[in-house]
């Protein structure tokens, strides 16, 4: 990447260079706040690329993003307007984007033209590598996993094999994020181990 660029200049580049690699349709199509951060951008998965120590910091990051910075989203008004009150407030809660998870925003095409060199540049090695649990708990977790569609992508699965990644979206499917503290959580668990917040997991 670009030298000079801070966090939220990577956090932009790093979600371009994702939506074009496995979700194009989000080049020009608005998704939900809580897709940017559940599935386009974890912090567990890029937190090496994106180069922010804790999640915290990452949580900060992102709310400066979805709160309209540099121009890089399209963002609901009222949501823009919220986040900006916080972080300018003194102790400004860092998961208050949690809040609008369900907001619509849209990559700026705007943005898009002007860091379109650094977002096409491939990752670097190692930069989004997904680490299982234990090869019971990931073959456990594949075996549930719906054998027919993606649930990110809808992509139709490869039937008669274990799958753990999706062939069209690459997403890690043996795992989901607790949609209330964002905690990582295996596919079958009831509630989430962090916050004891259903998952709304039926299995």
């Amino acid at each position: 990447m670009e030298a000079g660029m801070d966090a939220i200049d990577r956090m932009f580049t790093v979600l371009a260079r994702t939506v074009r690699d496995t979700q194009p349709r989000y080049l020009t199509q608005p998704f939900e706040v809580a897709e940017l951060y559940q599935t386009l951008l974890p912090y567990r998965h890029f937190r090496r690329e994106l180069a922010i120590e804790t999640n915290e910091d990452y949580e900060l990051a992102l709310m400066q993003l979805l709160s309209g910075a540099r121009g890089y989203l399209i963002v609901d008004d009222r949501m823009r307007d919220a986040l900006s009150r916080e972080l300018a407030s003194p102790n400004p809660d860092p998961g208050a984007f949690r809040q609008y998870a369900e907001a619509q925003v849209a990559l700026s095409p705007a943005a898009l033209q002007q860091h379109g060199q650094a977002a096409a540049e491939p990752a670097p090695a190692g930069g989004s590598t997904v680490r299982l649990s234990t090869p019971a708990s990931a073959a456990a977790a594949a075996a549930a996993v719906d054998e027919l569609r993606c649930r990110y992508c809808s992509g139709k699965l490869p039937q008669g094999r274990r799958v753990v990644f999706c062939p069209h979206c690459g997403q890690n499917l043996t795992v989901m994020n607790c949609s209330a503290c964002g905690a990582e959580l295996e596919v079958g668990w009831k509630f989430c181990v962090a916050c004891g917040r259903s998952s709304g997991q039926n299995t």
